[in-house]
């Protein structure tokens, strides 16, 4: 942990000023991204007034007094293509932060957070993570949505020995099992891929046809679950790919209706994912699309409310169009927090990975009774802890926290699970309403 001196931090508490803040690369706009770094810190350091946690708050306002704090450093897309998710994670582990704070921080001590913007580049998120280990000395590290850029960063982190969490949701970056001071709590796409195969033979579907994205996630998602596919007897009609920027996929469209798929898998990330959904829904396509996530608001709002029609998937959680449709506890108090910090709701399911990771990491604090990366590390394999889309139990000791997911069919802009849609005559509604025959 960095420690300052009490004069230091005052000054830097006074005149509100970040972390770092003479590095273009750091973020500072609280409109886009909430509490930032000085505002976290200034936050800590209040939370001892709070009256509402007892001694615990009082020590972690005590030690920031001491100018003793936690320095947690992020890399997030936070302008671009996948900046959405990015933006709705960074305002998550802001919103966890000043909940952890509220609340003794970690062992006492409050949180700083520091947070980078990669702009969806490897080299950038590559170029920040070794500022944060060189200069900025941090104690753990958060990042990011993009698999491909955790991928380039975590030898960095565990070469280090720096306690870190992944938000991107590939296999790939989680099978070197070296990477030992490396853990997840969002969902691993490599295991849910064949639920997702469940879930389309579950409809009666002998065949599919796949469209992924040429990035990390969406390419090994879809071959996963092309693999899941061969396992159980799924045929795979065609596979078709596309680059995270392209804009027209009239010509991979084409070729998968040629095939006359029963369903499609559809593989992708950011920008591609709505407009690939309008435009095989405008080419004629009414049937069933597996989706390899959430269907965020993000998505629905480009594809078109008509268009997002009977998406299907399997993953922990969903988002919600008003906290009203969540029904489930854990989930509502959460959106609660996050509309009354931010005046708007989720956008991204990348938030409930940002809340969920700091949650395991609060957690880890309090078994290993230390702050130390090495007893963090060992102590997240003890943890088992209710996150928002179940339990997040990591004591196989393969650093994943999820292993079981819901499934869902999204119609008229609700989330409904699949067993109780079928169960409930919805899909014969689904037939009736497409013309479809399957």
């Amino acid at each position: 942990m960095r420690r300052f001196t009490a004069l230091l931090l005052a000054l830097v508490l006074a005149l509100g000023l970040m972390a770092c803040a003479s590095d273009d690369a750091a973020t500072t706009t609280p409109d886009t991204a909430g509490d930032t770094t000085a505002d976290t810190a200034s936050d800590a350091a209040d939370t001892g007034d709070t009256g509402s946690t007892g001694d615990s708050a009082d020590n972690a306002s005590d030690a920031a007094a001491d100018g003793e704090t936690f320095l947690l450093g992020t890399y997030l897309q936070l302008t671009g293509s996948n900046a959405v998710a990015g933006t709705d994670a960074q305002r998550a582990i802001d919103l966890a932060v000043k909940y952890i704070n509220e609340n003794g921080g970690f062992n006492g001590v409050p949180v700083e957070v520091l947070h980078y913007d990669t702009t969806g580049s490897t080299e950038e998120a590559v170029k920040v993570v070794q500022r944060m280990l060189s200069s900025d000395n941090v104690d753990a590290v958060v990042g990011s949505v993009n698999s491909n850029e955790v991928s380039a960063c975590i030898s960095y982190l565990n070469e280090a020995k720096v306690y870190n969490f992944g938000l991107g949701t590939s296999a790939t970056w989680m099978e070197d099992p070296e990477m030992v001071y490396t853990f997840r709590a969002s969902a691993n796409n490599g295991r849910v891929a064949p639920v997702d195969v469940d879930v389309i033979m579950s409809l009666g579907y002998d065949t599919v046809a796949i469209i992924n994205g040429t990035d990390d996630t969406g390419a090994s998602t879809a071959d996963a679950f092309e693999a899941a596919c061969a396992e159980k007897g799924l045929t795979v009609t065609t596979r078709q790919q596309c680059d995270t920027d392209d804009t027209d996929f009239s010509g991979q469209i084409a070729q998968i209706l040629a095939t006359d798929p029963d369903c499609i898998f559809m593989s992708t990330i950011g920008q591609t994912t709505g407009p690939f959904v309008k435009q095989v829904r405008n080419m004629g396509y009414r049937g069933i699309i597996c989706f390899k996530d959430c269907f965020s608001q993000e998505y629905q709002a480009i594809a078109g409310a008509e268009n997002s029609n009977y998406v299907i998937f399997a993953y922990p959680y969903v988002v919600y169009e008003s906290i009203e449709d969540c029904n489930i506890e854990p989930v509502r108090e959460f959106l609660e927090l996050y509309y009354n910090e931010y005046g708007e709701m989720i956008q991204h399911e990348a938030a409930y990975r940002g809340w969920d990771t700091m949650m395991v990491m609060w957690e880890a604090s309090k078994i290993a009774g230390s702050n130390d990366s090495e007893a963090l590390r060992e102590a997240t394999n003890q943890v088992v802890v209710e996150g928002l889309g179940g339990t997040l139990d990591y004591t196989a000791g393969d650093r994943e926290g999820y292993s079981t997911f819901n499934s869902f069919i999204l119609v008229d802009g609700k989330n409904l699970p699949l067993t109780e849609w079928q169960e409930n005559g919805g899909y014969e509604e689904y037939l009736a309403a497409t013309g479809r025959d399957r």
